[in-house]
Order: C-alpha cells, then sequence, then structure tokens
C-alpha cells in the first residue's frame, strides 16, 4: 500500500521541509517501501509522528482584489511528501474499516466512496417529493 501511494504521487508538488521531493521518491520507491512502512507502524505503535511532520512551510497564494490586502491571501501549507503518503494510507484505512463493519450510515455523504455532494441532493430531493405526494 505504501508503494503503491508513493507510486501516486504528483510530481509537480512543492517539498516540505525535509526538502525530499516526489521525483526522489517515486525512483527510489523499490528501496525505500519497506521502510517506510516500517516507520509508518512505529509511529502507529508509539502513537506519535516524527517532528517534521508536525512543521510546514506555510505560503499566502493570491486570490483575488487588492495584492496589498492581507484578506485577499489564502493559506498554503506545504507538508513532507511522506508525512502525505501517511495521511493518505491512514485515510484509507480508516473508511475501510468504516465500511468493513458499516459503522457508516446509508444517509452520510461525506468522505464516502460514490457519494458526492450531489448524491445527497438528489436524496434529499427525493425525500422532499415523497413527503410533498404523501402529504
Amino acid at each position: 500500500m505504501v508503494k503503491a501511494k508513493l507510486l501516486k504521487l504528483k510530481m509537480n508538488k512543492a517539498p516540505g521541509v525535509d526538502l525530499v521531493g516526489t521525483r526522489m521518491l517515486t525512483e527510489l520507491v523499490e528501496e525505500i517501501s519497506y521502510t517506510v512502512a516500517e516507520l509508518f507502524n512505529k509511529s502507529l505503535l508509539r502513537g506519535e509522528v516524527p517532528a517534521d511532520w508536525k512543521v510546514a512551510n506555510v505560503t499566502p497564494i493570491f486570490k483575488k482584489g487588492k495584492k496589498s490586502s492581507v484578506a485577499n491571501y489564502r493559506p498554503v501549507s506545504l507538508t513532507d511528501n511522506l508525512c502525505k503518503v501517511f495521511e493518505s494510507v491512514m485515510g484509507d484505512k480508516m473508511i475501510e474499516h468504516l465500511e468493513r463493519y458499516k459503522l457508516i450510515k446509508c444517509i452520510l455523504h461525506g468522505f464516502v466512496r460514490n457519494k458526492f455532494c450531489l448524491t445527497n441532493l438528489l436524496v434529499f430531493k427525493k425525500e422532499v417529493t415523497n413527503y410533498i405526494d404523501s402529504g
């Protein structure tokens, strides 16, 4: 799973504080994926993540309006690529657990595979229509 996630990293993304770029991670994936998985497992067992993963380079990105106004910028945090991979693996595993044990109610649509804002609106519309038709 770690190897697959490393290979899915986008090549044009800027590195985080550790300055390790996606190109290096993808080119060395065969050599590092087992060690990275070990790092993730040790992190989970200890209940802590490496200190570098808690630090981000924050860059202001201009939205619109006057460039002199601070309100017209949004912050973008550049985190380490390995931290992104760890978060992605953990997210997938949590969703997998929730789905396996049917812990997500069918009415929920956020962060659920094949469900979107649109499906939520369609279900709502159907419920409202049924209520009006029966009333």
